[in-house]
């Protein structure tokens, strides 16, 4: 029996000194806890822990990071006939085409042989804002914001002066490409799971809704871009001063759902910072590409946070 209560004795004071160094970097009850504790009452620590962990708390901050969109929409700058932007809007312009033959040193015709099919977007810089409302340390609620701008390059293969003889033909690619905005809305539920350290593990689910901006889809020729993009209605582009030309917006909106998750790096009491990634599947609802597909993003968070009450 001895040796039982000297063991128990033994792990409780491990237990006390490997707790020791994170009670020292905390606040703690008043001067009477060792009272408490002499008269065999449960341990306040523990009282302490949960209320502290119990406040709930205002975080803000800042993302930035990288963004993998899919490449399912970004064939829309491809320039193909079943696109709403097409090349053959160019083609068939009876004011753009000798401009081309005369960029391309074409005795006769140009004509199109064919059209990229496996676009993709270039990895790009995402940036937004961040606010979140914690229960408690484990459960809070978020609304985020993000923005990014993507690319998308290719080239359409034409041949000049096609000769029915034996020759070898004059292949050429000309460049396509296409600017897209898009703002991203989420909200969600965050769970964090503590460690015995100040480091934090985190999942977070919720909903998106993503605002796509079609702001430019053009062909190269040359150096000479030009806008494939029907901004002049049904009578085409005319060098004439007097032609009209109309705002022509192409967006869309699509909604679905957002997952992921990273650790939580707190740098004090109100700092901290916030790694992960997320995997968005929604649709991106540009005219032709209606399917739902995944998107991906590597962000680094930067929170600033504010107690609503605080532990004494």
């Amino acid at each position: 029996m001895k040796h039982i209560r000297s063991i128990s004795i033994l792990f409780a004071l491990a237990l006390c000194l490997y707790a020791l160094p994170s009670f020292a970097q905390d606040k703690g009850p008043g001067s009477n806890v060792k009272d408490k504790m002499k008269n065999g009452k449960e341990d306040p620590w523990a009282d302490y822990q949960e209320e502290k962990d119990s406040v709930s708390r205002w975080t803000c901050g800042i993302n930035f990071g990288g963004y993998f969109a899919s490449k399912y929409s970004a064939n829309y700058y491809n320039g193909a006939p079943e696109n709403i932007n097409s090349v053959e809007f160019v083609m068939s312009n009876i004011y753009y085409y000798p401009q081309i033959k005369l960029a391309l040193d074409a005795a006769d015709t140009v004509v199109v042989l064919g059209y990229p099919t496996n676009m993709h977007y270039q990895v790009a810089i995402t940036a937004g804002v961040y606010l979140r409302f914690n229960f408690n340390r484990k459960n809070g609620i978020f609304l985020q914001a993000n923005y990014a701008q993507l690319k998308a390059e290719d080239v359409v293969t034409m041949q000049v002066d096609p000769m029915d003889y034996l020759t070898l033909p004059d292949i050429r690619q000309i460049p396509v490409a296409g600017r897209e905005d898009r703002a991203m809305l989420d909200i969600g539920f965050q769970r964090s799971f503590l460690t015995k350290s100040k480091v934090y593990f985190f999942v977070n689910g919720g909903i998106i809704m993503c605002y796509s901006h079609v702001r430019k889809s053009v062909m190269v020729v040359e150096g000479q871009e030009y806008n494939l993009i029907n901004v002049y209605g049904p009578s085409g582009f005319n060098p004439n001063p007097n032609t009209q030309v109309f705002n022509t917006n192409q967006y869309a909106i699509g909604y679905g759902l957002a997952i992921g998750g990273g650790v939580g790096l707190p740098l004090s009491d109100m700092f901290a910072l916030e790694p992960g990634v997320t995997m968005q599947y929604y649709p991106v609802n540009l005219q032709g590409y209606p399917d739902y597909k995944p998107c991906f993003s590597v962000y680094l968070r930067i929170l600033l946070g504010f107690s609503r009450g605080k532990v004494t």
